[in-house]
């Protein structure tokens, strides 16, 4: 791999759980020259990010992100702005920050007419996670050949845009710049969509047959799991997309209950080999991105 046109001497990683976690261990091994420090309000997230060398630094303070070059805000959506604002009230002119977060237009619609005196801010969203929660979750290869959004903010300078780019290129990522209304239009139907049929779909099974699940059912409800303290901002803030999913959910949920209905096999087999076929080229379609 080439070498990153951006080189921060100071990393700051802002929210040590899986996400943080898994970008500091990611930051120290790809960033071997660059100083990386791990800020969380959890004592337990600091120590085994230190014990795993995954940050030389730890602090519960988020003032000590003033030395760094980029900040990178791995926290749930809804205090977002509230760190924000706080990271500029301390840091140098110049520093960059960017994010996790997997709502854009609320946020960067919200950075432009904020103004910020000292930093500049650009939008990012890796589609990498998992069910799991907690910096114990963490990977270094998380990120590894994820998508990265990123987006371009009113008021940002190339230079800024340029260098988000490069880091995530150089952390594994295949990067794709978009507008926010894209981003949030698209991960609704890909992301915000399916996380909302798996919860309704365990809701709507009676407990007591819940012991007879196999494989399919587990893989098909896996991110159910996901903590409401992530989803429910996340449901909330991009709530007008989510909806728009959903209706067009319902009109397939009813075409699909109609050719049951009125036995109509034809108009069943129909649905079941279009949708047989869009889930195999799924994987060839990544790859050109």
């Amino acid at each position: 791999m080439s070498q990153p046109s951006f080189k921060p001497r100071t990393i700051a990683i802002v929210g040590l759980g899986l996400m943080g976690g898994s970008l500091a261990a990611a930051c120290r091994a790809k960033f071997p020259r660059s100083r990386i420090l791990g800020i969380s309000r959890s004592a337990s997230s600091r120590r085994i990010a230190l014990r795993k060398k995954w940050v030389h630094t730890a602090s519960r303070e988020l003032k000590d992100s003033a030395r760094a070059d980029i900040v990178i805000v791995c926290t749930p959506v809804n205090v977002l702005k509230y760190l924000l604002g706080k990271i500029d009230s301390s840091a140098r002119p110049g520093t960059i920050v960017t994010d996790v977060g997997s709502i854009k237009g609320e946020i960067v619609r919200w950075a432009a007419k904020k103004k910020f005196k000292n930093i500049q801010f650009v939008g990012a969203h890796p589609m990498a996670g998992s069910h799991v929660r907690g910096i114990e979750a963490a990977c270094e290869k998380l990120y590894q050949n994820s998508l990265i959004f990123v987006i371009r903010s009113p008021g940002t300078s190339e230079k800024s845009i340029a260098r988000v780019k490069s880091f995530w290129r150089f952390l594994g990522g295949r990067v794709i710049e978009v507008t926010c209304e894209k981003h949030d239009l698209i991960v609704s139907r890909i992301s915000h969509l399916p996380h909302a049929l798996a919860v309704c779909l365990m809701l709507s099974v009676p407990p007591q047959s819940l012991d007879f699940s196999a494989q399919g059912f587990r893989d098909t409800t896996r991110i159910a799991q996901g903590h409401p303290s992530l989803w429910g901002p996340i449901f909330l803030e991009n709530r007008r997309k989510v909806f728009e999913s959903l209706s067009r959910f319902e009109r397939v949920i009813k075409q699909f209950k109609k050719a049951l209905n009125r036995k109509q096999g034809a108009l069943l087999w129909r649905m079941l080999a279009e949708a047989s076929k869009r889930r195999r080229n799924i994987s060839s379609k990544n790859a050109s991105i």
